[in-house]
């Protein structure tokens, strides 16, 4: 969407990420706790073998939690989402990854952490819910999740006097998105726990960067001066916008087996 559709994405397009306590929960929305890596630089090449090494450690141990979904930023952040179904599921992932650690093999687990630990700069955890009310699925999406591996994202600040409103521009959007029978889609994040309550995150996929182009200019053909009224709306409630990019990383992502 590269006119204002682009800026609405720029200014809007996680996301982890996905403060919705403050609102009613939908039926559908999921919550994550995110566990987000910031790597350094000179430690790339390390960061991803002990990863890998950490994903085969955990397989081994039946490292009991239905998936762990991994993504990664262009600059060196790592997204890993565990699903949970309450608040009270984190009181007992300690418990959970200790009978994993027990099994392969505690020290082989300390000296790997070690290493892996050597090559983050930062880390940190926090709770976001994925929005079904305000994130769009197409009745006939154009790709296959699979096949979607390339990432945008977008983290935006609001005032918070006008969460309310900017709420009802993001309803705008959807139905603006359901009208036009738009065919990509996008995911709403809501911070729970851990970050600024200022934040949502919103995330796009894509086949790659190419793609990712291509589809904005197709979707900004078809809304055209609808979006001028919304981003006119939507503009004077944000404070601060930053865009990424990123690919989904299945080959760091755990499934349970």
């Amino acid at each position: 969407m590269q006119t204002l559709h682009k800026q609405f994405f720029l200014f809007l397009s996680l996301l982890f990420t996905f403060s919705q306590t403050l609102f009613s929960q939908k039926d559908n929305d999921k919550l994550f706790l995110v566990r987000e890596e910031v790597v350094k630089v000179d430690q790339w090449d390390k960061y991803e073998s002990t990863s890998k090494q950490w994903l085969e450690f955990m397989t081994n141990g039946g490292l009991n939690l239905p998936y762990i979904s991994a993504t990664q930023r262009d600059d060196g952040h790592y997204y890993y989402l565990i699903p949970l179904n309450a608040y009270s599921e984190i009181d007992n992932l300690s418990k959970i990854f200790g009978a994993a650690i027990e099994k392969a093999g505690p020290d082989k687990y300390k000296s790997l952490m070690a290493e892996n630990e050597g090559s983050i700069l930062t880390h940190r955890d926090y709770v976001l819910r994925y929005s079904s009310e305000y994130s769009y699925v197409p009745k006939e999406p154009r790709l296959k999740m699979e096949d979607a591996r390339f990432t945008h994202f977008t983290f935006f600040k609001f005032k918070l006097e006008k969460r309310n409103e900017l709420l009802g521009v993001l309803r705008e959007w959807k139905s603006l998105f359901e009208s036009k029978n738009i065919n990509s889609g996008y995911n709403i994040w809501m911070v729970e726990l851990g970050l600024d309550n200022d934040l949502m995150i919103l995330t796009e996929y894509f086949k790659d960067g190419e793609d990712y182009y291509k589809t904005v200019k197709e979707i900004e053909s078809k809304i055209k001066e609808e979006e001028k009224s919304l981003w006119a709306k939507m503009s004077l409630l944000l404070t601060e916008i930053e865009q990424k990019y990123g690919w989904i990383r299945p080959d760091l992502s755990y499934t349970k087996k």
